[in-house]
């Protein structure tokens, strides 16, 4: 007698996949990892994060203490600002322009980061995101 299975469009998610954080997550993370920069940066300290990186004559990766670099810049006595994602800027405008002013301070810069970082939370910026990490993936691939 055959046996009658009912089969599905599902696979199963690897380990890698689950552990994955989502686009919207890194950038979040980036952007409070920035607003700390700044703060960091009025105080007149440098900040270090931890990352995890490949060292030739290491077996897998190891922990070493970086400076993250700032995804803003002064220009005409005004700060401007970036949103990245991997090596290139996130075109916000859909007109292809990545820089927006920020102000005249680094408190506006923080000040402005924080707003992004909520709206970017909340999922306002998906689609360009999206098509960022799409870009960042060929790169990557090619």
């Amino acid at each position: 007698m055959p046996i009658k299975l009912k089969f599905a469009e599902v696979s199963r998610s690897t380990s890698t996949t689950a552990r994955q954080r989502s686009p919207r997550d890194v950038i979040v993370g980036a952007l409070n990892e920035q607003i700390a920069l700044a703060q960091a940066t009025m105080r007149g300290e440098t900040l270090k994060v931890e990352r995890q990186v490949y060292k030739k004559g290491e077996k897998g990766k190891v922990t070493k203490a970086v400076t993250p670099r700032p995804w803003w810049f002064e220009a005409d006595g005004k700060f401007f600002g970036e949103l990245r994602f991997g090596n290139g800027a996130v075109d916000l405008s859909g007109k292809n322009l990545t820089a927006f002013e920020c102000g005249t301070t680094l408190s506006d810069v923080i000040a402005i980061f924080g707003k992004l970082r909520d709206a970017v939370g909340e999922g306002e910026f998906d689609a360009q995101i999206a098509q960022a990490r799409e870009k960042a993936t060929r790169k990557a691939a090619a």
